[in-house]
Parts: structure tokens; C-alpha cells; sequence
């Protein structure tokens, strides 16, 4: 056999790979969790050792969660300092709202009808926000509204165009978050409720009104949310 050539891998190896994958899967996710509810908060360091101990983990997985996380934006790496949460200031959420408004209005444009089905599976989301907000679980109700927005997106062909949204979605979520903490469920339920109908009637000209009007309150409270946590934070460190 000649000598350079290419050693099988051996089961065992494929199993450990396949571990670690689903062990740094599983961290990215956790710390996810942890920007987007706010346990970590914009512009908070975290620090390597101290996470690592928090999760139950080694930090080599860790560190690979990291650098996923700051591609997605969440998080920004600053040489010889580390990593911190990303914390957006006014003009950059301001052009994540424009890009999602244009994002969106494609997505939107281009959706094939749902049939019934597909409706139903849309009401019966709907129905679990209304429960989520009964029970104040706020973080259900921003996992269960993003479903809804993306199950409909689906429904389009530009998959590079959903992806993207989702990106600048996620970027922008812990300030949606403090939307959907401080607000009155009940009135996004309703829009829902109005764009589910209007899907229904095949009147798209209203579903773009609806999103439309449904996207500009979700993004003026989201820079209302922004001003008061720029606030806060600087309170704090005042203090």
C-alpha cells in the first residue's frame, strides 16, 4: 500500500466528530438563548472560563460557539479583549428595519397562496401566542411570532432572501424582545389574524398593507426599546 495514501476513518472517529458537533450545536443555542432573552445584555463581556463553568462545558466547544455567534452578529470580537454581546446603536437597527422592509415586501410578494392546510397550521400558531400571552411567557410568544413570520415566508421561492432575513431577524431580536415584554399581545394577535385572512382571500395588495403597518410598529417600538436601554445602561455606568 502506498504511503500516501488516504487512511480510512474509523467509526469511532465518526462518532466523536459527530458528538462534537452536536455538543457545539447545543452551546451556540444556549448562549443564543441567553442574548436573545437578555440574560447576557448588549455590550457585556463574556468571559471564557466563567461561561464554560455556567454551561457544563470545556471551552473549546465554547470557543467555537463564539465564533459562530459572531458571524451572526450577535456577538463582537475585540483583539486582546474578547468577546462581547453587540449592542446596536439607533442607525444600525435603523437599517436593519430597512433591509427586513425590503426583504420582507419580496418575500411577501412572491408567496404562493397556502391551502387549507397550511392556513390551518397558521391559526393553530396564532392560538399558541394567544396562550404564551396568557401565561406571560414572553419568551414563547417571540419564538411562536417568528415562526408564524417564517412559516408564511416560506411559502415563497427566494430562499437567499429568507435566509438573509432571518439573519438580520436574529440580530435585532433581544430589542424585539423588549417589544414583546412591554406591549399588548393581543394587538399583534389580531394582525395575524388579519394577514392569515387576507392570505385566505388571495388579496395580496392587503397582505402587504398589513405587514407594512404590522412591521412599523414592531420596528418604532423596537428603537423606542433601543433609546430606553441606551439609557439604562449608561445609568448604570454612571453608577
Amino acid at each position: 500500500m502506498a504511503d500516501d495514501e488516504q487512511r480510512p476513518v474509523r467509526p469511532t472517529e465518526l462518532v466523536t466528530s459527530a458528538m462534537r458537533s452536536r455538543s457545539v450545536a447545543s452551546v451556540i443555542n444556549q448562549l443564543r438563548d441567553m442574548i436573545i432573552n437578555r440574560r447576557l445584555l448588549p455590550g457585556q463581556q463574556i468571559r471564557q472560563e466563567e461561561m464554560a463553568r455556567v454551561l457544563g462545558i470545556s471551552r473549546v466547544p465554547l470557543r467555537e460557539a463564539l465564533r459562530v455567534l459572531t458571524t451572526e452578529g450577535l456577538l463582537t470580537h475585540r483583539p486582546h479583549q474578547g468577546y462581547f454581546i453587540t449592542r446596536l446603536s439607533a442607525e444600525e437597527l435603523e437599517q436593519i428595519g430597512n433591509l427586513l422592509e425590503f426583504l420582507e415586501t419580496e418575500l411577501l410578494r412572491t408567496v404562493r397562496w397556502p391551502n387549507e392546510d397550511e392556513l390551518a397550521q397558521l391559526h393553530a400558531i396564532n392560538r399558541k401566542i394567544v396562550k404564551a400571552a396568557h401565561d406571560a411567557d414572553v419568551s414563547a410568544v417571540n419564538t411562536l411570532n417568528r415562526q408564524l413570520h417564517t412559516q408564511i415566508f416560506r411559502l415563497s421561492s427566494l430562499g437567499i432572501y429568507l435566509t438573509e432575513a432571518e439573519k438580520f431577524w436574529t440580530l435585532s431580536e433581544p430589542y424585539r424582545l423588549l417589544h414583546v415584554a412591554t406591549t399588548d399581545a393581543t394587538v399583534a394577535i389580531e394582525q395575524h389574524e388579519q394577514l392569515i385572512d387576507a392570505l385566505a382571500a388571495q388579496d395580496r395588495g392587503l397582505c402587504l398593507r398589513l405587514l407594512a403597518h404590522h412591521r412599523r410598529e414592531t420596528h418604532a417600538a423596537a428603537l423606542t426599546m433601543l433609546a430606553r436601554d441606551q439609557g439604562d445602561l449608561s445609568g448604570l455606568a454612571a453608577g
